[in-house]
């Protein structure tokens, strides 16, 4: 018989055998009905998290060496994965080539697969607000006579346009991404920010343009603040919410990016109680919690793959431990399921030359003790109610 497993769980009927002794040594034996075969019920991410009132789904992206090309890999999404998100097909860079345009081909093939499989999709971004990645035409644009009129103007048509197109398709958006600079805990300084004479305008201007166009959507601010030991950021995300809150700005939710740093593997890097105050502060604003872009940054822990994969699994397990004992949080996005594709074998690459192991599945497509820990995460999670 086929073993039972998390990864594989299967039901098992057995024929009744009935067996009648007669008189004078005689015996018969009745089989009332056939051995019955054994019938897969197939355990996934998805069918487990979605038992708890909850969601799990991954990143995914169009082009040249896309996952959205990879026939294995969106199979895995189907197997696996309830919800998506486009990685950059949705963003400034990808969608206007220049001030006056749009071009949707990525975004709206990431959308169509998402409609066709069942698949929840999320937004992702509206705004991102690191200068780095603003398109490339915005360093020698001319916002005129009247620059705060027009850069009110040009975020608010673009975060429109955007929103409208996909208002049936995607009700969950990062409206903004990444306003604070984490080297000074300060407002990020942005075209728009220069424009509109700070931050919090641009936040207000970008959030009322999407209640606008997505009054039923959940909107969302993302940021990347974590349960290491510096809380400059997430102290300055959190005071960035409570004026939001305070000044009526429509949102609904953080997006925690959970881009988690593994350190050398033995937790010394992990500040618990911080993190759990932190969250405490964010959900007593009134706010739920989104999972946007998880995995985990192996770059300092052992070479010994065994090891290593250990140290993740653990790493996962605690983090998303804490995170589910908050029932405003439902949804859960891997920032890629599978090691070659994810972002982080080109971010603080490892000293020693080898590969990342920083998602749930392997170049195999076969799940690694990452998996695991989320599954057993999902298992030990509270039923979300409403």
């Amino acid at each position: 018989m086929k073993s039972v497993t998390r990864r594989n769980v299967m039901t098992y009927g057995a024929g009744a055998f009935l067996s009648a002794c007669g008189g004078s040594g005689g015996s018969s034996s009745i089989i009332t009905s056939p051995p019955v075969p054994p019938v897969p019920v197939p355990t996934s991410l998805a069918s487990v998290a979605a038992a708890k009132g909850m969601r799990f789904g991954t990143a995914f992206n169009t082009g040249t060496g896309s996952t959205f090309n990879d026939a294995q890999y969106t199979a895995l999404m189907q197997a696996e994965c309830s919800a998506a998100v486009a990685e950059n097909d949705h963003k400034w860079g990808a969608i206007r080539p220049d001030a006056t345009s749009f071009t949707f081909t990525g975004g709206d093939a990431l959308v169509d697969f998402a409609a066709a499989n069942d698949l929840f999709m999320r937004g992702h971004v509206l705004l991102w607000e690191d200068e780095r990645f603003y398109p490339t035409w915005f360093s020698t644009y001319d916002f005129g006579a009247n620059p705060v009129q027009e850069a009110e103007r040009l975020l608010t048509e673009h975060i429109t346009t955007v929103a409208a197109r996909y208002v049936d398709d995607i009700t969950s958006w990062d409206v903004v991404n990444e306003a604070i600079d984490p080297s000074t805990s300060q407002f990020r300084s942005s075209p728009f920010s220069r424009q509109l004479g700070g931050m919090e305008a641009v936040l207000d201007t970008a959030f009322h343009a999407a209640r606008d166009t997505l009054p039923n959507a959940q909107l969302v601010y993302n940021d990347f603040m974590g349960w290491g030991t510096g809380s400059g950021h997430r102290d300055a995300v959190l005071s960035m919410l409570d004026g939001m809150v305070n000044r009526g700005t429509p949102i609904d939710a953080l997006g925690i990016q959970s881009h988690i740093f593994g350190g050398s593997g033995d937790g010394s890097n992990i500040d618990e109680a911080g993190w759990r105050t932190f969250l405490d502060n964010v959900v007593d604003l009134g706010l739920d919690l989104v999972i946007t872009e998880f995995d985990v940054n192996d770059v300092n822990m052992p070479a010994d793959i065994a090891t290593r994969d250990q140290n993740i699994a653990e790493y996962t397990e605690r983090y998303l431990g804490i995170m589910f004992d908050y029932p405003e949080l439902r949804d859960v996005l891997c920032w890629g399921l599978v090691h070659r594709y994810s972002w982080m074998q080109n971010f603080q690459p490892r000293a020693d030359g080898l590969q990342k192991r920083s998602t749930p599945f392997d170049d195999d497509y076969a799940p690694t003790p990452m998996y695991d820990a989320i599954l057993a995460a999902f298992e030990g999670a509270a039923v979300r109610s409403g």
